[in-house]
Formats: structure tokens, C-alpha cells, sequence
């Protein structure tokens, strides 16, 4: 019944069908792992700017239809968002009792025989009076509650796990959980790096996962982020930032060739009666910095306005339509175009959003140049986002947080008029987010949460460090050597067929399966020293995100190396090791194994795996 209800709401027939299959796989999923007895976690995965609100309402009424009344729906601590995602709740819900942040008076009196949905805010205050309403409401005894927490990366987590305490927002979840005996709680996210590496006791790694595929007409990293380059791709100088903070200096090239893009496009909207076009800057959490891109775009539009009449703005403007015209053919012709742009100039907004702004901001309508930093990630939607500018930099990018910055990821964008300026510097590591993104999500569909392993660049971290246990993280860096200091000394003559035919060359190019056999075949007695499931897993994910990575074999035999000495490497086989830093490296000794050397008094092989230089690999243990 709420499910059909909630259906006649959606006006996409393909939407309808995607919604059913997510909220059948996760109500699925929890009649396999749930109990009623126990508190159960699972992650529902997208991708930005997807459509996960309206596929989480889908879920929340199929779980109503299978006896669950009580439903929390969390949302990040924004007063914007909270009031949108309330508001659809109730546009998509419509046989629920749906209840704010400050509905206590009538949530005091909800019924009992329709199911109930409260909409909050992460926020300390909102989640301790709400712990307390449903504390004294008693809707919670002998009944199992429901969190679904959207970007449940994001805050919910412990920030302070390493220091042995427990973050506020994550205590106050923990707390509002152990109002029943049971729960659910569901985690929704396009970003779930800090979720997959939480480690088992933390009591908020997920129990299973569900991933909804983006609709046909979604433009995500694929598209924009693709190799070889998209279209709709512009690079700008590295500098930047620096040059719009020099208050004596003009608009630096990039960012007067972006204004001028979107002049164009707003121009082609307007001329075909779209009332909506909007255009982002992201150049830098600081606010300073933020208030300095607004003032130099006052100016610069300014100076546009005067000059319009001039035959360089004419030909400026033509160049920036031709690069349009290539990849939109059928955009308005240039003289209509032309025609427009005095007037487009006069009613552009420029709109700054960070901490000072106020929060009824509005740019679901007009023709908008936003600039903003963080208060532009998570959750925020920009409809008709056509033009990109985005200059932010940081020495140790975490690859949630960028890739939450991807706002002109969605459904309303026009692929033909869409433009990102972007120094070649931050696309290449936005190219390197999106093959992370997509191996991790392959993994997902393969294997589920079984092994899943991520893998980046050095220099990026998969999230914040404060919300990952350091003490169940596994990092195995690209660059150096792994050895078991405790070897199993079994398998000899299964590990001689293999390597027979490989004499003592320098080094071997071999296939990547021969690499993945051999490491079957070895190990160590204890898992803590050298886990030869991890490096498996580590050749495994890299065979699938970069299948053309070369794997070398070293291949030494008769060495007489005593037990528990803390090297393995000859200093020759460790410098050609090194030599081939860009590779897998395999060095296989085979050790003579004699009972003074402290082994077994027979011969047996030691395995010596190095990772490209330039990679890092995280999981938990």
C-alpha cells in the first residue's frame, strides 16, 4: 500500500522500475542478515547527484509495507536541506505521518497504525530533543527503529576513535539505536570510503550493500572525467587563485574564458525560453578567497557591459560560440545570441555561499554565478549547472571530499553546452577519482563487501584519517618490499612447476595470472606478518583498475639465508627491484632451508612482492 502510493508520485516510468528493484534488493538483504534482535547496518550506494533521496523514500515505503513503522530520515546538518528533503518526504510519502525538527506538539499525538517518518537535521541539539521525544513517546518499545542517514559518511561517524572517545553527533545515534531492542540502520551515500574502512568492532561497518545504477540520462565521471579527455573539458593555467588574489591584476584567462561560456549558453537557454541557467566557481574553502573571485567577476561583467559594443568583445564572443557550436550543433544562431547578451549581463546574480550566507538562498531560477567552497558539497543540487570553474587545491586531497564536488554530475545538464575549466594538474586527479570510484564500485558488484579494496595515487587519502581506527587500517604502500619473517615452508614442488621454466635472468616479463598463481602457493604462519590474501587482493584490484600495469619475476635459487635476520633481498636484486618501480615486482627466493639457518632442513621458497611506486592500497583487517 505505501509502496503503490509512493509510485503514483513518481511522473518516470524508468524511475518507478528503479526504485522497485532497489527497495526490493535492500528489504531482501534484510530479511537475510535481520533478527529482530539485533542492530543491523547497510549501505545503499549511488553516485552523485544520482537520485538517491528519491530512491531512499522508495526503500523507506517498501520497508513500511513489510511491517516497519518508525523511520528516522537524517540529512546534513544544512537548514536547506533539511527543509527540501522534509518537504519531498511529504510530497512522496503520502500515507506516512511525516513529522520536522519541530513537530514535537503533534508528533506527542501520532498515531499508531500509520507509519511514521521524522526528518532531522544532524545537529547535536535536533538529535538530543528527538532522542528524548521518542524516549517518552514509547513508540519505540517492542517495536525495531529505522535510521536512514543520507551522507552517513559525513559526521556520523567517530572522529575520535583514535583517541579513544566518541564523537557527540555519534554518540547521539548510538543512543537514539538503543531505544529498541533492534534497528536498522541504513547508510546512503555516493561517497563510501570512510563506511568500507571502518573496522568490525566499531559498530559501524555495514552488514551489506546495496548499489542503484544512475538513470540514462545521468552525466557523472564517466563522461565528464573520461579518457581520452571529454569534450567538455577546458584547461587552465595552474596559477590561478593566485592571480585573482592580486587585487591590481585582471580576470586571469581561465576564468575570463569560463564567464564568457556561460554568457553564451545562458544566452542559447534564454532564446529557447529555459528561465534557468547556472554557473559554479569553486576556488577555495577560504571565505577570503571566495569574497575576492565575486568581487574580480563584479568587475569583470562590468567591464563586459561597457565594452559590448566593441569589435573584440564581438570577436571574443564567437570564439567562445564556435567552441559551443562543435559539440551543440543546433545552438541559437551567433546574431540572436549576440543580440541577448547585454541583457544577460544586466540580470546575472552573483551569489556567494559559505558560513555567512543566509539560508534562504535561491538558484533554482535566474541566470546565477555561484561561488562558494565546502557549503557547496554534500547534498547540494545546482539545477541547470552548465558551466564549471573549479581552482581549489590541497596538498593531501582526500578522495570523498573532492569527488562530493562534482556538482555537475545529474540529470538536468545539457552535455552538448556543458564546460569545465580546470587546471591540468586537478584533472588528472579527478580522472584518477573516477577509475578509483568505478574499480571500487566493480568490486561491490562482483563480490559485495567481501575484500573490497581501495586504491589511490599517493598523495591521496581515501578520507579523513580521524574516522578510521589505525589500529585495524591496512595501508600497503606502492615502492617497498614485503617479505614473510615467518614463511610457510610448504608447496616446494607445486611452486618448481611453476617457475621451472624461469632461469636466473635479470628479470622476467610474465603475465599477471602467473603472478596471482604463485602467490597461492605462499605465505606466512601468521597472518599479522605477511597476509598473502591482501597482496592477492592488491594484485586482483590492480588487474581490474590498471590492467596494463607490467609484472616482472625475479626468479634465485640455492640461497643459504638464516631465519629471522629482517632482510631478504640481495642489495643487487633490491636496486633491479627498484629500477622497476612502475611495475610488480615478484622475487622468488629458494632458500636451502638448513636446521642451522634455523628451518626445517628442507628447501622451500620465500616470496618478495613490491607494488608501483606511485600507489597506496587501503583495507581493514
Amino acid at each position: 500500500m505505501n509502496f503503490s502510493a509512493y509510485e503514483k508520485t513518481l511522473q518516470d516510468v524508468s524511475l518507478s522500475k528503479s526504485t522497485i528493484d532497489t527497495s526490493d534488493s535492500v528489504v531482501e538483504k534484510i530479511r537475510q542478515y535481520f533478527t529482530y534482535n539485533n542492530h543491523l547496518n547497510g549501505l545503499l550506494l549511488g553516485n552523485v547527484q544520482s537520485g538517491k533521496t528519491i530512491q531512499t523514500l522508495g526503500v523507506i515505503a517498501k520497508m513500511a509495507d513489510n511491517g516497519f513503522n518508525i523511520f528516522l530520515f537524517l540529512t546534513t546538518d544544512n537548514v536547506y536541506l533539511q527543509k527540501q528533503t522534509f518537504e519531498r518526504t511529504c510530497i512522496n510519502l503520502p500515507t506516512f505521518q511525516v513529522f520536522g525538527e519541530y513537530d514535537d506538539v503533534t508528533f506527542s499525538t501520532a498515531r499508531q497504525d500509520k507509519p511514521i517518518v521524522i526528518v532531522l537535521k544532524k545537529n547535536t541539539n535536533i538529535l538530543r530533543k528527538w532522542r528524548n521525544n521518542l524516549s517518552s513517546s514509547q513508540l519505540c518499545s517492542g517495536q525495531s527503529i529505522v535510521i536512514i542517514d543520507d551522507e552517513a559518511d559525513s559526521a556520523s561517524l567517530n572522529n575520535l576513535v583514535n583517541k579513544k572517545s566518541t564523537s557527540t553527533i555519534n554518540r547521539h545515534l548510538s543512543s537514539i539505536k538503543s531505544l529498541s531492542s533492534s534497528s536498522i540502520y541504513i547508510q546512503v551515500t555516493a561517497t563510501p570510503q570512510a563506511i568500507l574502512l571502518q573496522s568490525q568492532i566499531s559498530g559501524w561497518k555495514s552488514d551489506f550493500v546495496t548499489y542503484f545504477s544512475p538513470g540514462a540520462n545521468y552525466i557523472g565521471g564517466e563522461f565528464v572525467y573520461s579518457d581520452p579527455q571529454s569534450y567538455c573539458i577546458r584547461i587552465t593555467g595552474e596559477s590561478e587563485l593566485d592571480d585573482i588574489k592580486d587585487e591590481s591584476g585582471f580576470a586571469p584567462q581561465g576564468l575570463i574564458d569560463s564567464v564568457m561560456s556561460f554568457l553564451i549558453t545562458a544566452s542559447h537557454f534564454r532564446a529557447t525560453n529555459k528561465d534557468t541557467c547556472n554557473f559554479l566557481i569553486h576556488p577555495s574553502v577560504r571565505i577570503a578567497d571566495q569574497e575576492s573571485f565575486a568581487d574580480k567577476i563584479g568587475e569583470h561583467l562590468n567591464f563586459l557591459l561597457s565594452e559590448s559594443e566593441e569589435g573584440w568583445f564581438e570577436e571574443s564572443l564567437y570564439e567562445s560560440w564556435k567552441d559551443l557550436q562543435k559539440t551543440k550543433p543546433d545552438i541559437t544562431n551567433f546574431d540572436d545570441i549576440k543580440s541577448e547578451i547585454a541583457s544577460i549581463l544586466e540580470i546575472i546574480t552573483i551569489i556567494v555561499v559559505n558560513s555567512k550566507s543566509p539560508i534562504d538562498i535561491d538558484y533554482n531560477s535566474g541566470f546565477n554565478i555561484i561561488i562558494g567552497g565546502n557549503s557547496l558539497g554534500r547534498g547540494v543540487t545546482i539545477p541547470k549547472l552548465q558551466t564549471v570553474y573549479y581552482c581549489r587545491k590541497s596538498k593531501s586531497p582526500q578522495a570523498d571530499t573532492f569527488w562530493q564536488h562534482s556538482r555537475m554530475f545529474g540529470y538536468d545538464r545539457e552535455a552538448g553546452v556543458l564546460r569545465v575549466f580546470i587546471p591540468q594538474s586537478l584533472h588528472k586527479l579527478f580522472k584518477e577519482l573516477n577509475g578509483s570510484n568505478s574499480m571500487m564500485i566493480k568490486q561491490i558488484l562482483e563480490n559485495g563487501l567481501d575484500g573490497i579494496q581501495l586504491i589511490y595515487t599517493k598523495g591521496i587519502n581515501p578520507t579523513r584519517k580521524t574516522v578510521l581506527d589505525k589500529n585495524d587500517l591496512n595501508l600497503i604502500s606502492g615502492g617497498v618490499n614485503f617479505f614473510p619473517n615467518d614463511p610457510i615452508q610448504d608447496y616446494t614442488v607445486e611452486i618448481d612447476a611453476l617457475l621451472n621454466e624461469f632461469g636466473i635472468d635479470e628479470k622476467n616479463i610474465v603475465d599477471i595470472t602467473h603472478i596471482q598463481q604463485i602467490l597461492k602457493y605462499v605465505g606466512s604462519n601468521t597472518n599479522d606478518d605477511w597476509d598473502k590474501n591482501k597482496f592477492l587482493n592488491c594484485v586482483n584490484s590492480l588487474s581490474l583498475k590498471r590492467p596494463q600495469t607490467k609484472c616482472y619475476l625475479i626468479v634465485r635459487r640455492n640461497r643459504d639465508i638464516s631465519k629471522g635476520t629482517g632482510t631478504l633481498l640481495s642489495p643487487t636484486d633490491r636496486i633491479l627491484g627498484d629500477k622497476l618501480g612502475d611495475s610488480i615486482v615478484l622475487t622468488m627466493y629458494k632458500i636451502q632451508g638448513g636446521k642451522n639457518k634455523g628451518w626445517n632442513d628442507k628447501s622451500f621458497w620465500i616470496p618478495n612482492i613490491k607494488f608501483p611506486n606511485n600507489l597506496g592500497f587501503y583495507d581493514v583487517k
